[in-house]
């Protein structure tokens, strides 16, 4: 090949390769609806307990999400970000997931935010959002959007959290 060749396509292809990357951005931002269903509980309580579910699970998927519950007593709802630590910008040698000697220290109290009227969107790279609603005085409804394998694993844990609240 010549130089004029290669020039030619080195051209054509750093367009496409920068095209390609931002539609990746635009895909990766927003994640689409995995599962929905009306169920039995409040969502603060169903929250909790969705949330120590997760927070104890060992698996090596599992553990490199960083877990935020934000609660909103005003709409009443309750959020779990599950926030790829990967791309967090807080996340350090000494506690990221993939140093085995790494202190993980994620697992904070809730963030409860009063006077909001709205649920918050996502800020980073997220492998699932649950959100749960309250809809009257005993059911609420939940939604997960994000990854199909980590939040059909929190849409699990958060049927048998309503599970366990029914049998009470």
């Amino acid at each position: 090949m010549n130089k004029r060749s290669v020039s030619a396509v080195l051209l054509l292809l750093i367009p496409l390769l920068l095209l390609s990357a931002c539609v990746g951005l635009i895909v990766s931002a927003d994640k689409p609806l995995r599962h929905q269903a009306a169920i039995e509980g409040e969502p603060d309580m169903l929250a909790r307990c969705a949330m120590r579910a997760l927070s104890a699970d060992s698996r090596p998927s599992m553990r490199l999400y960083h877990y935020k519950l934000q609660i909103y007593p005003d709409i009443p709802a309750a959020q779990i970000f599950a926030y790829d630590t990967r791309f967090l910008p807080y996340i350090y040698s000494s506690n990221s997931p993939q140093n085995p000697d790494g202190i993980r220290d994620y697992i904070g109290s809730p963030e409860i935010l009063r006077g909001v009227r709205e649920v918050e969107e996502a800020r980073y790279g997220y492998g699932f959002v649950l959100t749960i609603t309250q809809t009257d005085h005993a059911s609420s409804h939940a939604a997960v959007k994000g990854d199909p394998f980590v939040s059909g694993i929190a849409w699990n844990y958060l049927l048998a959290c309503a599970a366990a609240s029914n049998r009470l």
